[in-house]
């Protein structure tokens, strides 16, 4: 199985000095096009589009069939064998395009999906860098919808509007932007850094809002402002810089075993000049192990290490499984290429780390 997934790489590497290159896999049948236009109006439903490193523009903005975009990542740090793989237009995903998948690609300008009527459902985003928003319906005329929209190992600069959408689940996140509207979903071992942006907050400026009946699970809330115009919401075994967000007598919002009163400087390993409200690749967010704050309980000088559900961290290095920004494919880390043939043959040296997961 690694085989086959690698040499869609490989190629690109190999032409990544050239002309960049974009590989259509169909099963065993696999296409080349020189144009991410052309790529994906000759892709058939259900193929996967591997994209080399670069920055692209896409001239129809609105797809229409289920595609799976795989690129190289959007760590620069990582992908210095191959740039980073962006993609800069706005894009519309219409209700045709279910279970459609992203993995390893930075999106500088907005992502919408669905269309008027049809929803686009069973949406799949993985280890992918949303610079802007991210709209997962076309409106929220109507009862919830059963999207099932599963976000991991993302980075959310952006405003997330589920847009009354129900079912989804973001893990393993960096959540920049106010997370808006969202119905019976699950939020599970993310990080809440701050506000983009949000230097001197008012009592609206909360980062969860319009969200009802949501489960929220081993997150760390750094920089936060509670809930606004959400209901019935459980927040279990999460940390927060301030008090609970919500008063466990007269709230319909319920939980239990969260850390809370942990100064924000505490949080962290290392954080660049203290700008919790801007990503940054030389940020590491792996909790402080010396960070302490105060059990729900009351218990003073509870330490946040090893506090989660699980006996893991909180946030997004924990479970087993923690957060990462390569791809699942096997990352090319180095390639080198010579310059001219010796003895009619080119020599060429390529190093790929291959990944558990």
């Amino acid at each position: 199985m690694k085989k086959i997934i690698i040499l869609p790489f490989l190629f690109l590497t190999l032409l990544s000095w050239g002309q960049a290159q974009f590989v259509v896999q169909n099963g065993a049948k696999t296409e080349v096009y020189n144009n991410i236009n052309t790529a994906i109006t000759n892709a058939a439903a259900g193929d996967t589009l591997y994209l080399p490193g670069g920055g692209f523009s896409i001239t129809n903005t609105t797809i229409d069939k289920t595609l799976h975009w795989v690129g190289h990542g959007h760590n620069p740090q990582e992908t210095s064998a191959t740039k980073q793989t962006r993609i800069v237009s706005s894009l519309t995903f219409t209700g045709n395009c279910d279970g459609s998948s992203f993995e390893g690609i930075l999106f500088t300008s907005t992502l919408n999906f669905g269309s008027d009527g049809d929803d686009c459902v069973n949406v799949k985003l993985k280890r992918c860098r949303l610079m802007n928003a991210l709209t997962m319906r076309y409106d929220n005329n109507g009862d919830p919808v059963d999207l099932n929209f599963h976000i991991t190992e993302c980075v959310l600069q952006g405003i997330v509007n589920a847009f009354n959408g129900s079912n989804c689940t973001i893990e393993h996140s960096l959540l920049f932007s106010y997370v808006l509207y969202f119905e019976g979903s699950l939020f599970n071992h993310n990080d809440f850094p701050a506000l983009s942006g949000c230097s001197n907050c008012s009592s609206r400026d909360r980062i969860i809002q319009y969200s009802n009946n949501c489960l929220f699970t081993n997150n760390v809330f750094s920089y936060q402002f509670g809930l606004y115009n959400s209901n019935s919401c459980e927040l279990n075994y999460n940390l927060f810089d301030r008090a609970l967000p919500f008063d466990t007598l007269l709230s319909t919002h319920s939980g239990s075993n969260n850390i809370v009163s942990v100064p924000i400087a505490d949080i962290y390993t290392s954080i660049e000049n203290d700008a919790y409200n801007t990503f940054s690749y030389n940020n590491d967010y792996h909790l402080n192990a010396t960070g302490t704050g105060t059990a729900q309980d009351g218990t003073p000088g509870v330490s946040i290490k090893g506090a989660a559900s699980d006996g893991t961290d909180m946030g997004v290095y924990g479970t087993s499984n923690p957060y990462k920004t390569i791809p699942y494919y096997p990352h090319i880390n180095t390639a080198t290429i010579a310059s001219e043939a010796v003895s009619d043959q080119l020599g060429v040296t390529i190093n790929a780390e291959a990944q558990s997961r």
